[in-house]
């Protein structure tokens, strides 16, 4: 799931990089593929925030030691 995010981010990216100009006013493309990218930049931050342990487990994981 985390690549798919990455994959779509990128291509998302290249899209709004490339967007033809000038931009009218009354464009509504780009800005809704700029919601969609920061959406999916949220998911993907999410997403690493459960899958990534606290600098504690960390230390422990790593042979710090820890009294309970």
């Amino acid at each position: 799931m985390k690549q798919e995010l990455e994959l779509r981010i990128a291509a998302l990216s290249a899209e709004i990089r490339n967007y033809p100009t000038p931009i009218a006013r009354c464009d509504e493309q780009l800005p809704a593929l700029l919601e969609e990218r920061a959406e999916l930049i949220s998911r993907l931050r999410d997403l690493q925030e459960k899958s990534s342990c606290s600098p504690l487990a960390l230390w422990i994981n790593d042979g710090g030691f820890h009294a309970a």
